[in-house]
């Protein structure tokens, strides 16, 4: 899939704990790989695998050193990855391109313009054919998340 451009800078998020982590141990956060993916980020799987967070009670992605809050893999993760605090949501029928209200750079900037061209780009971006193929062939990066704010209608 084509590059995506970011929209949260890396420097913002190292900054921030929310992300890697998860309260239980199958959470449907937990990254999904693309089919391509599986091949060189986490061969046999179609999802990231979560481990304990020592001392911590929760769940943290496996490529995710907590001493530094950075990814191993960044500069190959998972497009599940780049594109969050975006996501492909599913709402009975219907898909999605979603955000975590959760993020707290989302919380801090959904009502900016830049927020509003990243949107629009990200609109225009899964109304592409070649990423609408890629996501049809690719059903498991489309999961039910709770508490999104809900940004356009992919159509599938």
């Amino acid at each position: 899939m084509e590059e995506l451009k970011p929209f949260i800078t890396n420097e913002y998020c190292l900054r921030c704990q929310g992300c890697c982590r998860f309260a239980e141990e199958k959470s449907c956060w937990a990254p999904h790989l693309l089919t391509e993916e599986t091949k060189t980020i986490a061969p046999f799987s179609k999802v990231i695998a979560l481990q304990t967070n020592p001392g911590q009670g929760n769940f943290i992605c496996q490529f995710l050193n907590p001493g530094d809050n950075k990814c191993n893999v960044y500069p190959h993760r998972p497009f599940e990855c780049k594109l969050y605090p975006f996501l492909i949501n599913r709402q009975g029928k219907k898909v999605y391109l979603s955000v975590d209200l959760k993020c707290p750079y989302i919380k801090k900037n959904v009502h900016i313009e830049e927020y509003k061209r990243y949107v629009q780009y990200l609109t225009a971006f899964f109304n592409n054919p070649a990423h609408l193929n890629i996501l049809r062939a690719n059903p498991q990066i489309v999961q039910t998340y709770d508490n999104v704010l809900y940004i356009s209608e992919i159509k599938l």
